[in-house]
């Protein structure tokens, strides 16, 4: 992660931190100032898309006249930040005091919508809902140092795939395998998610997409190029959009017309997102 990413991350990290602090608070301006004026999404009751900081602000006082804030925990989240424009997803704990004086707690999960504006990033659309009432999670007396709920708990146990969308994902392998020899940084570029990481065989040091990128143009400005490639054997672990392959693999190439051949082991690691494969990472080794 880049400097300035790993700062637009803290900054909108703060943010929401400072919003939950208004609500502890009781503090309506900052929870208006924390929200732009065209906001949009939903908030747990509500029926209809929330549309503008008003809207927003009903709900709010919803909130704000039946809980009295007592304490709050991020226990997971995750940034994405495209350009101008980031969708953060946390899980949290919300501790509170009831019309009545009882103690309680919800757990809260979230897709928040931030856009940055004159430099600032600000909250301008978001969906948050208690958490489903039989899922795990930090409740009310327990250490704020507990576990945290497991990513994609839904998606924990084993699956598989249709024939259909095993075609596409062996598909989806073979031509991350064929753009690397070709030295398409373009497709590359499409399909390797900026955490990718790589350990190659005969390779001291772990690869990043860079360090991918780069070691494709090597490859194909050499002169060097694909002849052959095969995957005998793989096996699948799927986990919901996320897919473990264990394969054997082979390939010929040509280089100063002579053919070289290469085969080994590889794990490889696909996710599904936009309805398209990635590939996040693979260790790759000789089979010796």
């Amino acid at each position: 992660m880049t400097p300035s990413a790993t700062k637009d991350r803290e900054d909108i990290l703060n943010h929401i931190h400072s919003i939950f602090q208004a609500y502890l608070r009781q503090d309506r301006e900052v929870i208006r100032r924390t929200h732009t004026r065209d906001w949009t999404g939903f908030q747990g009751p509500s029926t209809k898309i929330e549309r503008g900081l008003d809207d927003y602000m009903v709900n709010a006082e919803k909130s704000l006249s039946a809980l009295r804030g007592r304490g709050y925990e991020l226990l997971d989240t995750e940034v994405q930040i495209y350009g101008d424009l980031a969708v953060v997803y946390y899980v949290a704990r919300y501790d509170f005091r009831d019309g009545e004086g009882k103690a309680g707690a919800v757990p809260l999960r979230s897709v928040d919508i931030y856009r940055r504006e004159a430099g600032e990033w600000n909250q301008c659309g978001s969906h948050i809902t208690p958490v489903p009432a039989n899922s795990a999670w930090v409740g009310p007396g327990q250490a704020s140092t507990a576990s945290k709920p497991p990513r994609g708990a839904a998606s924990i146990t084993p699956q598989t795939l249709s024939p259909q969308e095993r075609d596409e994902l062996l598909a989806a392998r073979k031509a991350v395998w064929r753009a690397w020899f070709a030295g398409d940084t373009r497709e590359l570029r499409a399909v390797l998610p900026g955490e990718t990481i790589a350990i190659d065989p005969r390779r001291p040091e772990w690869a990043d997409r860079d360090a991918i990128l780069a070691r494709a143009v090597d490859f194909s400005t050499s002169g060097a190029k694909l002849i052959h490639l095969e995957f005998p054997h793989t096996d699948l672990q799927v986990y919901g959009d996320v897919v473990i392959l264990y394969t054997t693999y082979s390939f010929e190439t040509e280089s100063d017309g002579q053919r070289h051949k290469q085969s080994g082991r590889g794990t490889e690691i696909f996710l599904r997102r936009d309805g398209r494969w990635l590939n996040s990472g693979w260790h790759l080794d000789s089979g010796e």
